[in-house]
């Protein structure tokens, strides 16, 4: 089942959230991706105000139990309900329907701002602008981006050209003025294959992995980048 339509928007939760079930390429990038987020998150958000921009049904949000606040941000109705069924036992989130470029949080409120899975779908810029005016100086910033350089992506780019922005060295140098990279990743070095085959490329894409590794911080090829950015 489709969780989006034909113009990217989000029209199924449920698909969503089991998109690992669709073919053996999602599963194998989100069972390495997810943990190692998850993990970053948990140990990032302790204590802290976290602002999760694009939230969409909370998967990352439920990693920052320990937060002082949440406040979860969303232009899609169909994943915030998601959102709110899935952390109905928060008492510490405030959850907003918006497009996030409306000043719906106030200046200076997040002190560990998550975009992961929003890069694609907005001005990379502007919404670079909108994570300076969200933060103070020490504030964090988690990063998740498809990766242009990954052949995967790269046909994609080729059908939405405003992907060319996301290049890893784009989204570094857009933050350079006013953030500090602090860490940095990349992993899932997969192409595209016919889904029904996927199993048979599997134990090369885990090869690829496991030599690619010690270098993807110089140049990453990993089907996504993560990034970690600190207000300067």
């Amino acid at each position: 089942m489709e969780y989006q339509g034909k113009n990217s928007e989000y029209i199924n939760a449920e698909a969503y959230d089991n998109r690992s079930e669709t073919s053996v390429i999602e599963k194998y990038v989100l069972e390495l991706w997810q943990p190692f987020i998850k993990n970053k998150v948990s140990k990032l958000s302790n204590g802290k105000v976290v602002v999760d921009w694009g939230c969409g049904t909370g998967e990352y949000a439920l990693a920052a139990k320990n937060a002082k606040k949440i406040y979860c941000i969303d232009i899609s109705d169909i994943m915030l309900i998601k959102a709110k069924e899935k952390l109905k036992y928060f008492n510490h989130v405030d959850f907003i329907y918006g497009s996030g470029f409306n000043n719906e949080i106030s200046n200076g409120t997040g002190e560990l701002v998550l975009t992961i899975g929003v890069w694609e779908y907005v001005d990379p810029i502007k919404l670079c602008k909108e994570l300076k005016r969200l933060t103070r100086k020490g504030s964090l910033v988690l990063v998740v981006f498809p990766n242009i350089y990954n052949s995967l992506n790269l046909l994609r780019s080729l059908i939405k050209m405003r992907m060319i922005a996301l290049r890893p060295g784009f989204i570094k140098g857009i933050f350079s003025d006013d953030f500090l990279v602090i860490d940095s990743g990349s992993f899932g070095m997969v192409s595209w294959f016919p889904k029904k085959l996927q199993f048979l490329v599997l134990p090369i894409w885990k090869l690829f992995d496991l030599l690619w590794r010690p270098f993807q911080k110089f140049l990453p090829l990993g089907i996504n980048v993560y990034y970690l950015f600190e207000r300067k």
